[in-house]
């Protein structure tokens, strides 16, 4: 058996049930302490076993993350029209992307969902299993206390980015500038268009800087309208058979 500890979260009941219905066959099973949960990983084959690891570190990482996204990876994505395919294709190709002289990103925007956090997890846990250090943000979280430790080449995910008017649009501003100017990749979901939200979160900064911004963005940014039915609703409990 191989104990895995984890710093910032627990073992909750809820988790665990979670990680069983999402990896069967698996042995897991919680230790006597709230932060240890105990798994052979000579239940599964190794390459579920790896994405089971992945889904456990990003959870020590990243503990406020909703469960229902835990286990999100990006082949579990399955495209159900055409734009839902685009933005697979385009995620694929910012994970690939192999230019470290240049910042690039997907900024999506569509209905509540349609498995735009889902995408979120599982790039950034493409991105962890290539080594890189991702930092997954929902735009909710960010304050004026929030440190942002920006370095050159980062890997940013923000999600949730649904208002400019807010003080997340200072996250979104010094992100984009930033991995505009020094490299580094970006992905944001949004409920909102691109448009729409750079108006607002210009308002009273004058026209000159919004293109400033607006122009650095369409260069960086490939965006993408994603439509498509509620995944939520459509897999609810009580439409089980």
């Amino acid at each position: 058996m191989l104990s895995i500890v984890l710093h910032h979260a627990h073992f909750t009941p809820a988790l665990i049930a979670r990680l069983k219905s999402n990896y069967p066959g698996l042995y897991l099973e919680a230790g006597h302490r709230p932060e240890e949960a105990f798994v052979d990983e000579t239940s599964v084959p190794p390459d579920i076993y790896q994405h089971f690891n992945l889904d456990v570190q990003f959870y020590d990482r990243n503990p406020s993350v909703p469960l229902e996204n835990i286990c999100s990876h990006l082949h579990h994505y399955v495209p159900q029209n055409e734009s839902q395919q685009e933005l697979l294709k385009y995620a694929n190709l910012l994970v690939d992307l192999n230019d470290d002289s240049t910042g690039a990103g997907i900024y999506m925007w569509g209905d509540a969902g349609i498995g735009k956090s889902h995408l979120s997890v599982a790039i950034s846990k493409i991105f962890m299993s290539r080594g890189l250090d991702p930092i997954f943000m929902s735009a909710d979280a960010y304050s004026f206390d929030t440190r942002l430790d920006l370095q050159p080449g980062q890997v940013w995910i923000i999600d949730d980015m649904n208002s400019g008017y807010g003080i997340a649009s200072r996250l979104f501003k010094k992100v984009v500038l930033h991995t505009h100017d020094k490299g580094g990749r970006m992905f944001v979901t949004s409920n909102k268009p691109y448009d729409q939200l750079m108006h607002e979160a210009f308002v009273g900064d004058g026209e000159a800087n919004r293109m400033r911004y607006d122009d650095r963005t369409k260069g960086m940014f490939k965006i993408l309208h994603v439509t498509g039915l509620s995944h939520r609703q459509e897999h609810a409990w009580y439409n089980s058979p």
